[in-house]
């Protein structure tokens, strides 16, 4: 049996936590638990929308400190925060989240598929849906990437990272370890040359000088940590940034490189001069890219495969005029870009040739809206950051509860606005960038602060700091920003036992 509402199977028999509570209020459907969706939880009213969440894990994950976890100078727990402590209305029965993941949307019945983990699919219907699934570590189609190397993308992979560390320290103390092997296990290699890459080996150079030296004194000597970049190390940074974060790198003991990665192998890798680097432990940070789920989905996408949206984070799919009703182009396999798909629309819809080519031309699908790195405003592209996703979780949300209210906002049919000035309009989402930070390892931090436009490449950065005032700044910016209470009392308690104590290096 199909439902009006809520959630339905092919089984007939259903048990009571699968069947929200129906109210008759319209129900907003969010797939994933990133910073888009928890922003967009977070603001708006439960009072006006029954809420489902859809997604494969129960809790948000606060990235910017994810590196820490790593090494141990954050337990996993501390930047993990569950979703019902971002919205505690999820609690209330007309409410639910569901564990799965999202592998369908048909926007012509309203209605998503999932797959729980355990295999089972079903279908939910619903009034307004926000797609936040985010996206993932990006291979470039280099081979062994994914056998071979570690991610740091989720709570999981940071667990994965450091255990392996602690595995291979400990197996480089086993008695006839060949030099070579020794040397090899001892080694980690982080490719790529961002933020995340940065921040996580000042990490381990922290561990390394501050508590293995004292824990294995002869591993600690030979315990290496190289970085591979391709290009400038925190290109998004000022140039004395880049000078003083790789400076602070260097003296603590991490080797720079650059080049670019040919190929992965079971604790080696090559690069395209064909230099061999062993590695016990491989970490990849160059990048992300859309998930399989969003170049599946039947809407616009970019060139790099995410979802087109408009100015107020709509989804976008060129028309198809087929007996009088407008459909959609289904984007199968890889993403084709906006200009590949409107070509589609038009050689189906022949008249419609010459005005089909340009994302200009794309319309809003109804009651669809996409947030944080799965979309792409192609007019005004933003980079992949969380404040950019939390901004627009922010955004939407305003949005929804003024639609719910009767307010009458005016949109714009292809992301202008109509009627300007006029009373209940609302503006386009605006980017506001608020700065960037990365920490170097030990107490040094490097902190960009500037416009609303200046992440953009040739624009005035602002002010730069570097030092231990920006490790103090990048340190309270993010305690104050964890959604809770608790979560703030347990990083500021495991800071304070890493101080006091060192890291634990105990596996289990």
């Amino acid at each position: 049996p199909v439902l009006s509402r809520g959630v339905h199977t092919d089984k007939t028999v259903y048990t009571p936590e699968s069947l929200p509570l129906d109210t008759g209020r319209q129900r907003l459907v969010v797939l994933g638990t990133g910073w888009a969706a928890a922003r967009l939880l977070r603001d708006i009213d439960p009072r006006l929308y029954d809420i489902t969440v859809v997604s494969p894990r129960n809790h948000m994950v606060f990235t910017p400190l994810l590196a820490s976890t790593t090494v141990g100078t954050l337990e996993a727990r501390s930047v993990a925060l569950h979703i019902t402590t971002i919205q505690k209305a999820l609690q209330q029965p007309q409410n639910q989240y569901v564990q799965a993941e999202a592998t369908a949307v048909f926007p012509d019945r309203q209605l998503i598929e999932a797959c729980s983990v355990d295999g089972l699919r079903f279908y939910i219907n619903y009034d307004k849906l926000a797609i936040c699934t985010g996206s993932q570590g990006s291979t470039f189609g280099i081979p062994g990437v994914e056998q071979h190397a570690h991610f740091l993308r989720d709570v999981r992979h940071a667990e994965a990272i450091r255990g392996k560390l602690i595995e291979n320290i400990a197996r480089a103390g086993v008695p006839g370890r060949p030099v070579d092997d020794y040397n090899r296990l001892l080694h980690v290699v982080i490719v790529g040359g961002g933020p995340t890459g940065v921040e996580v080996a000042g990490e381990l150079s922290n561990l390394v000088n501050r508590d293995l030296r004292h824990i294995y004194p002869d591993r600690a000597k030979a315990m290496r940590v190289t970085v591979v970049e391709a290009k400038e190390l925190l290109g998004t940074f000022d140039g004395s940034l880049r000078e003083y974060a790789a400076r602070k790198l260097v003296a603590q003991g991490v080797k720079l490189r650059k080049g670019v990665v040919k190929h992965v192998e079971e604790g080696c890798l090559t690069l395209t001069d064909d230099t061999v680097i062993p590695f016990g432990l491989c970490i990849w940070s160059t990048g992300v890219g859309p998930t399989p789920f969003t170049l599946s989905l039947p809407f616009a996408k970019t060139k790099v495969g995410r979802i087109a949206v408009d100015g107020y984070m709509r989804v976008l799919a060129p028309p198809l005029q087929e007996e009088g009703q407008a459909g959609h182009v289904r984007a199968e396999g890889d993403a084709v870009g906006v200009k590949g798909q409107a070509a589609a629309a038009a050689k189906q819809n022949p008249s419609s040739r010459s005005t089909t080519t340009t994302i200009a031309n794309l319309h809003p699908v109804p009651h669809i809206y996409a947030l944080g790195d799965c979309c792409a405003n192609t007019d005004s592209p933003l980079p992949s950051l969380a404040q950019v996703a939390e901004q627009q979780g922010k955004y939407l949300a305003s949005v929804l509860n003024a639609e719910a209210r009767n307010l009458n906002p005016t949109l714009g049919e292809g992301g202008g606005a109509q009627g300007a000035g006029s009373a209940g309009e609302l503006q386009p989402f605006k980017y506001r960038h608020l700065g960037s930070m990365a920490t170097v390892g030990g107490t040094s931090a490097i902190l960009q602060l500037g416009g609303p436009d200046s992440f953009k490449i040739g624009t005035r950065r602002g002010v730069s700091i570097a030092g231990f005032l920006s490790w103090v700044a990048w340190r309270s910016a993010y305690l104050t920003r964890l959604g809770t209470f608790r979560a703030r009392i347990q990083v500021a308690f495991d800071w304070t036992i890493t101080l006091l104590f060192g890291r634990d290096l105990s596996r289990w």
